[in-house]
């Protein structure tokens, strides 16, 4: 699709986002990195609890001998109390075939209509240790999530907890593998990671599932790593989050060098991912060395609701002449 502009050309080509729901024989653990919303706290997040933990009877101990359940008003983070998920270490009890085994906390999530995540983009709760440990180890604590069938859930290692201290834990969804097939939430230790006899308790507040009030830029940068001095178009893809119900958002898409633009292109995106082409105008021309791109979201208005910046490197292309000084 082409847009005119008046004083430019832009191609903006609108790539459909596509959902692979994976069948998986066994446990998936993965990382969690750094998310966007790390860096935009100033951008407003719709929530929707989970659970607040004013009331933690819907909780199961899938390990009685050594772990005890309890609405703790020692450390909340919302509200009066937390769940206190303790657990006294012994590396010869549990389960007859794994006496050194995980102790573990969840909680159902069918009976309360809570199965289906897809439209948000963050699990988030509050997590506070207590520990007789001098330190914690490693991988403190796992999260899991179950999914339909048996031996299917996504689970993932914990290792930013921190001991005496509240730490925010916030999972992309969509690393999720089932994220529209949620069952069961749960938490967990491994006590290969602890030595017999250690106290821990972990305190957790505040689960809710998260997503952007309106459109930000998760991510973007140039098509192509290199770009010719040359070249006429400059190119970019991008990835919108917070735009789950496919609302058109005004895109903005500016090139230059230092304090001069180049380029400017505009054009709507309702999808969540996209490209979008700026040419360059009459009388400008790329020259090697380092550049700019940087794409704004807008609102009918013209505020900016989301702005990203990136470089890209221009470079003599195969038929220009050397430049002389």
């Amino acid at each position: 699709m082409t847009i005119a502009h008046t004083h430019n050309r832009c191609d903006f080509q609108f790539l459909r986002a596509a959902t692979l729901l994976v069948a998986m024989a066994a446990t998936t653990t993965l990382p969690y990195d750094k998310t966007p919303a790390d860096d935009l706290p100033d951008v407003p997040m719709e929530r929707l609890v989970v659970d607040d933990m004013e009331d933690v009877a819907g909780w199961y101990n899938g390990s009685p001998e050594e772990t005890t359940l309890a609405a703790s008003d020692l450390h909340a983070k919302e509200g009066k109390f937390s769940l206190e998920f303790a657990n006294v270490v012994d590396h010869t009890k549990g389960e007859k075939n794994y006496p050194i085994g995980w102790p573990r906390s969840g909680k159902d999530l069918k009976n309360l209509g809570l199965t289906d995540w897809s439209g948000y983009e963050y699990f988030e709760c509050w997590i506070y240790v207590t520990t007789s440990r001098e330190a914690l180890p490693r991988e403190p604590l796992g999260v899991g999530f179950y999914h339909s069938g048996p031996k299917r859930s996504t689970s993932f290692p914990l290792a930013d907890v921190r001991k005496d201290q509240w730490t925010r834990i916030r999972i992309p969804i969509s690393k999720i593998e089932l994220a529209a097939d949620l069952q069961r939430i749960q938490f967990n230790i491994s006590e290969s990671n602890y030595s017999h006899g250690d106290h821990v308790n972990f305190y957790i507040d505040d689960v809710v599932l998260t997503r952007f009030a309106h459109p930000v830029i998760g991510s973007m940068a140039a098509q192509r790593r290199l770009v010719y001095a040359g070249d006429r178009r400059v190119a970019a893809a991008f990835e919108l989050l917070g735009n789950q119900s496919g609302k058109q958002v005004n895109v903005v898409f500016d090139i230059g060098r230092g304090e001069e633009t180049f380029a400017t292109a505009r054009g709507k995106a309702a999808e969540l991912q996209g490209e979008i082409t700026a040419e360059l105008e009459t009388g400008r021309s790329l020259t090697p060395g380092q550049s700019w791109m940087k794409l704004t979201l807008q609102d009918d208005a013209g505020k900016t609701l989301h702005a990203s910046e990136t470089t890209f490197r221009v470079i003599e292309g195969p038929f220009s002449e050397p430049m002389t000084e």
